[in-house]
């Protein structure tokens, strides 16, 4: 440090001289809540554009973005789950 530049000013490092993350640690989330109203955990938007597509989700807002998860019946669960027979 000279007599000419002097210190560095806190406005200095906010305006631009160091990377300030405004998305945080994990990135961009979305929260999930499941079809009985239950907040689950948040996952990735990539994840829930896949479920939306599928049928499996809806959107529920967009601030902050919440999908819903659709309730799959437990007899429709259990068809999916048991391999049917060939024989």
């Amino acid at each position: 440090m000279n007599e000419k530049t002097g210190s560095h000013s806190h406005s200095e490092t906010a305006a631009g001289n160091c990377r300030i993350s405004t998305r945080g640690s994990n990135g961009v989330r979305v929260q999930v809540v499941a079809s009985d109203g239950r907040v689950l955990n948040s996952c990735h938007p990539a994840r829930a554009r896949e479920l939306i597509r599928k049928g499996r989700a809806l959107r529920l807002s967009r601030h902050p973005y919440t999908i819903r998860l659709l309730g799959v019946a437990p007899q429709e669960a259990e068809a999916q789950s048991m391999p049917q027979d060939a024989s």
